[in-house]
């Protein structure tokens, strides 16, 4: 018996370039959370002025968070594709994963250009557009909150099937894949105890938990793929008798 080497389905230099757009959309996307600020004040009249003054601030944030969501959405493609989209879990991964990443630009559009934009219209108009506006501000901060914390868990959803796919895998694929399960169950842990509400705890919870993941996944798409050995069958040679011989 000799073994015969198989490549892997997807060539290293298409897989590494999916890991840089994962982890560099995860520097990213934390520096700028970090820079965003959330309005506040005592009177409906505060509140929805502080909101405004932060237009331009919550649209460049927002903006770098719908972007890494799209490198996200390209980098676990093609994650899903190395761990091969034959596998019903792997396909059904990617299906949730992407699903959750269209709520999470959904969330992302009404915190950051929705509602502040409301809350512009809202102090340059009337008292009663005042209580209007202060109203549809209230009613889209709930909005965004289900729509963040259902592509949460999509997406936790998605990254477990992977994880679950790469514990049987060997080396640094299997480490990648208890980190996966470990931080994603973590995420679905955060957002599930949080209520109605996501508190900052919460927040900062699911956002360590998916650092985690993804530097994770990145490192591993952006190594080489280990290819493995299978052995192959050689067929026993003809046995010949000896009135064969003879013929």
């Amino acid at each position: 018996m000799h073994p015969e080497i198989h490549q892997p389905d997807t060539a290293p230099a298409s897989t590494r370039a999916a890991g840089i757009a994962i982890a560099l959309s995860t520097v990213l996307s934390t520096v700028f959370v970090a820079l965003d600020e959330s309005g506040g004040g005592k009177g409906q009249l505060e509140i929805l002025q502080s909101i405004a003054q932060l237009q331009t601030l919550k649209a460049v944030v927002h903006g770098v968070a719908i972007a890494s969501l799209c490198a996200y959405a390209f980098g676990y493609s093609a994650l899903a594709r190395r761990l091969s989209l034959r596998r019903a879990a792997v396909l059904a991964g990617l299906a949730c994963y992407l699903l959750g990443c269209v709520a999470l630009v959904g969330a992302t559009i009404v915190d950051g250009f929705v509602i502040p934009h409301l809350a512009a219209d809202a102090v340059a108009g009337s008292a009663t557009r005042l209580q209007v506006g202060y109203e549809l501000v209230h009613a889209a901060g709930l909005a965004l909150t289900d729509a963040a914390k259902i592509g949460w868990l999509l997406q936790a959803a998605g990254a477990l099937a992977w994880g679950s796919a790469l514990l049987g895998q060997a080396g640094l694929a299997r480490v990648v894949g208890v980190l996966g399960v470990v931080a994603n169950l973590a995420v679905g842990a955060a957002v599930l105890g949080a209520g109605a509400d996501m508190t900052m705890a919460s927040i900062l919870a699911v956002l360590l938990a998916q650092l985690v993941w993804n530097l994770a996944a990145a490192l591993w798409l952006v190594r080489p793929a280990v290819p493995h050995l299978t052995p192959q069958r050689v067929s026993a040679p003809a046995r010949h008798t000896v009135g064969e011989g003879l013929a």
